[in-house]
């Protein structure tokens, strides 16, 4: 029986290793949909407080979730301790534990409401944020030119407005544009399939979701500066027929582009699904299974999905692991997923067969 190895690391206690003391780990990152803003990863760990070992986990000591199959271990989360909660045992104390929680470095922006830089017109305004804010970090370049707020502001506020104009994905700690991700975070190494193989993983639970319910349904936008200026408005060609459904965004962009039409068009089918999963270690394949530590947990990655609708025949798509979950016993390891489908992202990515169009111009936009 295959499983996956998980090993916690104290960065700022000179890489000690605490996993001998560790009960149970789970940790969460990404977002709900497509549209929802980044708040930051969290992660929760219980571990043995016999004789003092809760002093190998201060608050704020930066911590790193590794995980591995049979190969080389893989970052899967990187944090700060934001908080310990004591359960002590009576007596002799020999049941005694500690839980461990914190954020991870995105999340680490939340806390900061002064961030006061002075960008124009560049692609690597997230950069200079993390350069700006002490312990939090996103790093990437965006396709679109961003400009800074021109009052201070509250970080990941910031940070999410950059992310909402470029329209790209945060793959764990980095963030990819949307012709970078047509690249850099697409593997091929597995699919997401009901039965496992040496290229399958499989998953035991499995729900799709369309319409309203995900949150992402919508035929009118609303696109707004942050630094203020009329908003440009958009609506679907099928706002006639469902009606005006409308997303207002803020974003960092220097100057309005077509994000008023991308998200009034890229969010208009009510049959687009989003999909709920999950599955454990121990019902994989082990060939299969040793590529989650790189291509899930440590960078996730556009990934096949396979399902086969009842009555109907399978279906096969590229979707983005939106939201990870992972829950960590010494039994097992379990793993439940959010996934948003690719049109949700295909942001008029010329001559890209899967992230965009095959022609030279953008089609179904208004200029």
């Amino acid at each position: 029986m295959a499983t996956l190895t998980w090993r916690i690391r104290n960065l700022t206690q000179s890489n000690l290793d605490i996993m001998q003391y560790l009960r149970s780990l789970t940790y969460t990152i990404g977002r709900q949909n497509a549209v929802s803003p980044y708040a930051g990863g969290n992660f929760s760990f219980t571990m043995t407080n016999t004789s003092n070992q809760v002093q190998y986990a201060e608050v704020q000591d930066e911590v790193e979730i590794s995980v591995k199959g049979t190969g080389a271990y893989f970052v899967a989360f990187r944090g700060l301790v934001s908080q310990r909660e004591y359960q002590d045992g009576t007596g002799s104390a020999l049941n005694s534990t500690v839980t461990i929680s914190g954020v991870d470095l995105i999340g680490m922006f939340g806390p900061i409401n002064n961030v006061n830089i002075n960008e124009i017109a560049v692609n690597d305004l997230l950069d200079d944020y993390s350069a700006a804010v002490y312990y939090a970090s996103l790093l990437g370049f965006t396709d679109l030119d961003m400009t800074s707020m021109t009052t201070p502001n509250n970080a990941l506020q910031a940070v999410n407005n950059v992310i909402a104009g470029d329209g790209g994905v945060v793959s764990n700690r980095t963030y990819y544009s949307p012709k970078e991700m047509a690249i850099d975070v697409v593997q091929n190494n597995f699919t997401l399939e009901p039965t496992a193989s040496a290229s399958k993983i499989a998953y035991q639970t499995f729900s799709r979701v369309e319409g309203a319910a995900n949150g992402t349904f919508f035929t009118s936008s609303s696109v707004t500066n942050q630094n203020g200026g009329a908003a440009a408005t958009a609506n679907a060609a099928n706002v006639l027929f469902y009606g005006q459904r409308f997303i207002t965004v803020t974003t960092a962009e220097s100057s309005l582009s077509d994000t008023d039409d991308w998200y009034a068009n890229a969010f208009s089918n009510p049959n687009d699904y989003t999909l709920f999963m999950s599955f454990t270690d121990v019902a994989q394949n082990a060939t299969a299974l040793d590529f989650l530590p790189d291509d899930l947990f440590f960078e996730p990655s556009w990934t096949n999905v396979s399902f086969t609708p009842p009555g109907g025949s399978a279906t096969t798509g590229w979707y983005w692991p939106e939201q990870l979950s992972v829950n960590v016993t010494p039994a097992l390891t379990t793993v439940d997923l959010v996934m948003s489908p690719i049109s949700y992202y295909g942001r008029f990515i010329l001559n890209d067969a899967v992230f965009g169009v095959l022609d030279v111009d953008r089609l179904g936009v208004t200029e």
